[in-house]
């Protein structure tokens, strides 16, 4: 500051606000600040008592004069507003504006910046005029390079940024003063030739300046209905008259986002917002499709602000057929899954199937069935941004179907996708659309969504299933090697088991604190309940199983080779043979229904199977089960003791629904002992003697 003789401005030029402004904010708030406060004695703020360690007296009173000294955006014949200058003034605007002193003094010293609105609006059409004049040139024209021509346009676009922001930090309570404000606001957006940059700056200082949101939305649509009538724009660049008509929806685009994100729910059902979709439709529909891109990007935001029988009736099946339509741009179809997303989470009923959806056959009969059909697509960039909605979908509770999780594991583990063309490693992270991005969304996913609930539990484990016709199918036409490298279809099955397992070990860490706390509740004898009377019976006969995730994953497995063997390539085979031979499983400790079936699938794959090495590791299976009776010869002994002691069978089945019915709305996967496995849901035994698929190599 010695150096610049305590002149912000001049600092401002080295520090260049047009390209650093956040960090010249930072700095001119220091100087004001400290500039300000450099006469009170008792204030304790660092950089003061640092200014005053380095600085004189004669020092301290010239770096004061010259940062407080009265300056106006109105200059002499000789001067010219600069990017420096005016955001400086507009800096010291915002900093009086939130200041402490009385509202007499901040009016002064704002009114000295400034003057008046209708002189600050006379420089900022003076400005504009200038940028657009250097916008409508051929390059021929310029006598600049390109450099040049880039600096003086960026700070002309500044300048005029600022000057709008100075106006918005003026108290506009004078209605003159204000009306005069909005009808240059409305000018601007109505003129095509007002730079696109400026435009988000206008629409929100336009806001500022009315009194209601119903005002200002009648503004915008008085606005919107300039925009299609100007005539008068004329540019070099753009002679012909589709561009201009793109040029025309792209500013009505424009003007209607910010003005989506800046009203409230508070105008949802508005005569006047519903009048909006009249002109947004014209860019959905458009050829172009960057136009249609932000056009579908306008109607998500205009979606939320809509009735829910309208959203259902005519914007659902609108967004459907552009998500589900396969001549469609990726960015397209992307956007309008995001918006069928952030729909689905407002709106239960956008998740059901409708009947428009199905007219001719080209469109999915749901939402669900349109994710399946884009996690399943050739094109990477549809499939990132279908498995985070479905991620998204799934952990939010609106689904729950065992096939999506199963195709959010391919993906988590498909080793092309990352590496694909369309992304490279280098691409932002928190980037919608990025492989990078969702690999770290899932790698956080799957242990949320199994502990979010039992329900999700069951969903990661039953998705192994579906998960290997998915990997069948993706394996067709790779060779060998690149197929199990890509698709690691053992690693993938120890990772579920391994999630099933965590989650299960920590739902059992909370029931036991929880039982804990009970019991000691029951024992304190001061302390009220509101059970009663407890009696605690235990009943040895009664056995809770909960089958391992080894033994569910094998049975999948068993079910699917006895099934498929025959059309799966040999290398697939081996290698699902492989994860059976290697699973090590308690025949003490399980289900004996379910090592029943396990051992009828396990015998059905032995005789489909004619490979020698697969029937090898299947061998290894099947003698361990060995002992394992047949479900069938179990099904009969069960129907013999039926005829036998039918009155002990009907105390059996109350015992299991009084008993037990607790139990099963808490978790509906525990099964009671031999005699209620049959017919209830319980496939599993307790989380903490489950054997992981850990050993498999």
């Amino acid at each position: 500051m010695k150096q610049l003789k305590y002149d912000p401005i001049a600092l401002l030029d080295i520090l260049n606000p047009v390209l650093n402004e956040s960090d010249c904010e930072k700095a001119v708030k220091v100087i004001i600040n400290v500039a300000s406060a450099i006469d009170c004695e008792t204030s304790g703020d660092k950089s003061i008592e640092l200014v005053r360690k380095h600085f004189g007296g004669p020092e301290l009173r010239s770096f004061q004069q010259i940062v407080m000294k009265k300056q106006s955006i109105v200059q002499d014949h000789d001067g010219e507003l600069t990017p420096s200058m005016v955001f400086f003034l507009r800096m010291k605007c915002s900093l009086t504006a939130e200041s402490e002193m009385p509202s007499s003094s901040k009016a002064d010293i704002i009114s000295d910046i400034i003057t008046d609105i209708p002189t600050l609006c006379k420089i900022l059409n003076a400005h504009l005029d200038k940028l657009i004049e250097f916008n409508k040139r051929d390059d021929d024209e310029l006598d600049m390079d390109e450099d040049e021509a880039a600096a003086f346009e960026d700070g002309q676009n500044f300048i005029c940024l600022q000057l709008i922001h100075i106006a918005k930090g003026a108290e506009l309570q004078e209605e003159g003063s204000r009306r005069h404000f909005i009808s240059i606001m409305r000018s601007m957006l109505s003129r095509l030739e007002t730079p696109d940059d400026l435009v988000d700056a206008c629409v929100k200082a336009m806001a500022s300046a009315h009194d209601t949101e119903a005002q200002f939305v009648q503004t915008i649509s008085e606005v919107l209905v300039d925009v299609e009538d100007d005539d008068s724009y004329s540019s070099p660049r753009n002679k012909d008259k589709k561009a201009i008509a793109i040029v025309r929806q792209m500013r009505v685009i424009a003007i209607l986002s910010v003005v989506l994100e800046h009203i409230s729910s508070h105008m949802v059902g508005h005569p006047i917002l519903d009048g909006f979709f009249e002109h947004l439709s014209p860019a959905i529909t458009s050829k172009n499709a960057v136009v249609r891109e932000h056009g579908v990007i306008c109607l998500s935001k205009f979606c939320l602000l809509s009735e829910h029988e309208k959203v259902l009736d005519q914007f659902r099946p609108l967004l459907m057929t552009i998500a589900g339509s396969a001549d469609e741009r990726v960015e397209v179809r992307a956007h309008a899954a995001m918006a069928l997303c952030d729909l689905a989470l407002i709106h239960d009923k956008m998740l059901h199937p409708s009947g428009a959806e199905n007219e001719g056959g080209r469109s999915p009969a749901s939402f669900k069935d349109l994710l399946l059909e884009m996690l399943g697509h050739s094109k990477p960039g549809i499939v990132v941004i279908a498995a985070e909605i479905t991620a998204k979908l799934l952990l939010a509770g609106r689904f729950d179907d065992p096939a999506l999780v199963a195709w959010l594991v391919a993906i988590f583990f498909d080793s092309n996708l990352i590496e694909s063309q369309n992304f490279q490693y280098n691409e932002e992270a928190d980037e919608i659309g990025s492989p990078v991005r969702l690999q770290q969304l899932l790698s956080i996913f799957f242990p949320t969504y199994s502990m979010s609930s039992l329900d999700a539990n069951d969903s990661i484990m039953a998705s192994i299933g579906p998960l290997l016709t998915i990997v069948d199918h993706k394996m067709e036409g790779l060779k060998q090697t690149k197929a199990l490298s890509q698709w690691p279809i053992s690693k993938m099955i120890e990772y579920i088991c391994y999630t099933v397992d965590i989650a299960d070990k920590n739902k059992k860490s909370e029931r036991t604190t929880e039982l804990d706390k009970c019991e000691n509740d029951l024992i304190d004898p001061t302390e009220p309940t509101p059970l009663g009377d407890i009696e605690v019976v235990e009943d040895s006969a009664l056995n809770i199983i909960e089958a391992s995730s080894t033994l569910l994953a094998s049975i999948d497995i068993a079910e699917y080779l006895a099934e498929s063997s025959a059309r799966i390539p040999t290398f697939y085979t081996r290698a699902l043979a492989k994860i059976l031979g290697s699973a090590c499983i308690d025949i003490g400790a399980e289900d004996k229904t379910l090592l029943s079936r396990l051992k009828s699938h396990v015998s059905e794959a032995e005789y489909s199977i004619d490979d020698g090495p697969s029937l090898t590791a299947i061998r290894k299976l099947s003698k361990v089960l060995a002992a394992v009776d047949d479900e069938s010869s179990e099904e009969e002994e069960a129907d013999v003791d039926d005829e036998i002691s039918l009155n002990e069978g009907e105390i059996a089945e109350a015992l299991e629904k009084v008993t037990l019915g607790d139990l099963e709305k808490e978790n509906p996967r525990l099964s009671s002992g031999t005699f209620g496995s049959a017919s209830s849901k319980g496939r599993y035994r307790d989380s903490s003697s489950r054997v992981s698929l850990g050993s498999i190599n």
